[in-house]
């Protein structure tokens, strides 16, 4: 059987259910509903193919939850290799700092523990003196708070964090 469009078999149906409620006055037949479906039935595949499509609405949304589930997955394996790599870098780092190597060259990678610039922490904000704090609404200035604990100048509220070394990977 060749495929039909539902919608021009729809709009034929819908000629001949007109032309059978014609005849069906004409021809002094009651204007039965399900004389009507069997005599449609009988003449067109419509409700084959409105059970093929209700067959198709059913196959695509199992393979909708199907791919729902395997990108849940995909993501999820994502998350678990990126969670293997970082404590790979850790162990590297970690590996690095014990032999106290700052620079390891490899045939993969370059490896370098490079050390960052410490950062202001804010223990307390209230008690960091008003000099540190913008004008207009209130705003803490933490560039000029950070130039300060680099001199050495102890600021109640305030500290430079102790950065560990980080570790960088150039590959070729």
């Amino acid at each position: 059987m060749s495929y039909l469009d539902p919608i021009k078999e729809a709009k034929a149906v819908s000629a001949l259910r007109d032309s059978l409620a014609t005849m069906a006055g004409i021809d002094g037949y009651a204007n039965d509903p399900v004389l009507m479906l069997d005599m449609i039935e009988g003449e067109t595949s419509l409700l084959e193919a409105i059970d093929k499509l209700l067959v198709g609405i059913a196959e695509t949304q199992g393979l909708e939850a199907g791919a729902r589930s395997a990108a849940a997955a995909i993501v999820a394996r994502a998350e678990r290799f990126a969670k293997r790599a970082e404590e790979a870098r850790g162990l590297i780092e970690q590996a690095l700092a014990v032999a106290e190597l700052d620079k390891l060259e490899r045939p993969a990678a370059t490896l370098s523990l490079v050390r960052r610039a410490p950062k202001v922490e804010i223990a307390e904000e209230a008690e960091i003196p008003a000099e540190f704090w913008k004008p207009g609404d209130p705003r803490l200035d933490k560039k000029a708070l950070l130039t300060a604990l680099k001199e050495g100048r102890a600021v109640p509220g305030a500290a430079l964090s102790n950065c560990p070394p980080s570790l960088t990977i150039r590959t070729l």
